[in-house]
């Protein structure tokens, strides 16, 4: 049995995956793209008042991919550990409250321990002095500490605040679902319920909301503009919370007011991934010094690797575009091949009325499997081998087999059902799997 060893934390695992994609083209440094994956960890923070103190709420969630698996010959399987530490401190910096949770994650499969869905979440309630105007954790993976997280819980004016909604998953139930993606609502939500607290919204009143994108710096890559959207809501009376999630037991977000609160219903089909602003003022009013702002973002949280380097995309749409279209595609600045790339995929979305493109996030996931799956010492990039190829275009064959000829070289049949089609690959001596048969079914 191969011996996996010491899996290493996703940050190492990301840069070495990109600088491999990158190897013979890479981005300049400062280039990223809007919305892309990354970070290796994700914490939310709402504090409310309750009687003479603050009721504060801290979500967290570690993707398994991030949390350092090791192998355990003997019981089997992998584990990884973590500490997690919060601190709340008051404005001289005197910590009033500390708290320190460590646990044990056990997983059976290797492919489990780089998995970017399955995550560990936990959700922590503590009640702290009214004095406390910062949150700080920090996360300790195994023997290694990564980069904490700063919330500071009120304004520059010293009021409580929440720098972002609560975003949870669109259902009509009681249950809060959040999202626990720091602040963020994945890419391809159809809808995500928002909800704002604020001590200066009044019980009742009505309230027009504007949603607006942030423009993005002159470094980003970034997709579409997208429509500003609009709605009006009426402050709602509230008792206690119930949040949930599929992987913590329901707990109560507990307010000592039942004021302050405002919900509603965002269609995020239409944001691409990105920075936003929410955008509250009363209907009544024309002041902007009424208005109330919040903003959060859209992540692209299962973003494929391939994307994220412009000059690997490009090169890996040399498997479906003829010799012109792909010299066209490869003309221009790095935004103007972006935005030929995402023109290219936006003509072909089998859902034009969302943001998010199925084809082109199935493409690049394909390459991106191919790249990993088919590569060997003699053919570093496995998207670029015949097989790799095969992969991208018809994706995963119904059945393969191996055959061992005496005395020839070993083959691998690829069978599509779908298709009637059957491919036929051999071994070379050089090391590489060759495509030397196709067969119709």
């Amino acid at each position: 049995m191969r011996s996996w060893g010491s899996v290493l934390g996703l940050a190492l695992w990301w840069g070495i995956c990109l600088a491999a994609l990158g190897r013979q083209e890479a981005l300049p440094p400062s280039r990223y793209f809007q919305g892309m994956a990354g970070e290796r960890w994700f914490a939310e923070l709402y504090a409310l008042p309750l009687g003479d103190s603050l009721w504060v709420s801290v979500l967290v969630r570690v993707p398994y991919a991030s949390l350092g698996f090791e192998q355990e010959p003997l019981r089997g399987g992998f584990r990884a550990s973590l500490q997690l530490g919060v601190e709340f401190a008051d404005s001289l910096g005197i910590v009033r409250r500390r708290l320190e949770r460590a646990d044990t994650v056990w997983v059976q499969r290797y492919e489990a321990t780089l998995s970017r869905d399955s995550a560990w979440v936990r959700a922590f309630e503590v009640r702290v002095p009214p004095t406390v105007v910062r949150c700080r954790l920090r996360l300790l993976l195994g023997r290694q500490e990564v980069r904490g997280e700063d919330f500071p819980l009120t304004d520059s004016a010293g009021r409580l605040r929440w720098r972002s909604p609560l975003l949870a998953l669109a259902a009509e139930q009681a249950e809060i679902v959040p999202f626990v993606l720091g602040g963020a609502v994945p890419f391809g939500a159809p809808a995500a319920r928002v909800m704002l607290w604020d001590a200066r919204i009044r019980r009742g009143e009505l309230y027009t909301y504007r949603c607006v994108q942030v423009p993005p710096g002159p470094d980003t890559f970034w997709w579409d503009s997208t429509p500003e959207l609009r709605g009006t809501v009426r402050a709602q009376l509230r008792g206690r919370l119930l949040l949930q999630h599929p992987e913590v037991p329901r707990y109560w977000l507990q307010p000592d007011t039942l004021g302050g609160w405002v919900e509603c219903l965002l269609p995020t089909a239409e944001l691409v991934p990105g920075r936003y602003e929410f955008l509250l003022v009363p209907a009544e009013s024309a002041s902007q010094a009424d208005t109330l702002r919040w903003s959060f973002r859209i992540v692209w949280s299962q973003m494929p690797l391939p994307l994220q380097r412009l000059s690997y995309a490009i090169r890996s749409m040399r498997h479906i575009l003829s010799d012109d279209d792909w010299d066209e595609l490869r003309r221009g600045s790095e935004h103007e091949q972006w935005r030929k790339l995402w023109q290219y995929w936006k003509q072909r979305d089998p859902t034009p009325a969302t943001a998010y493109n199925e084809a082109m996030a199935v493409y690049f996931r394909r390459v991106e499997h191919a790249y990993f799956a088919f590569q060997s010492v003699s053919e570093s990039d496995g998207a670029q081998t015949a097989r790799g190829t095969v992969y991208i275009l018809y994706g995963e064959p119904t059945r393969t087999e191996r055959i061992f000829p005496p005395g020839g070289q070993p083959q691998e049949v690829w069978i599509y059902e779908r298709l009637r089609k059957r491919f036929l690959f051999e071994l070379r001596p050089d090391g590489r799997w060759h495509l030397v048969n196709i067969e119709q079914l």
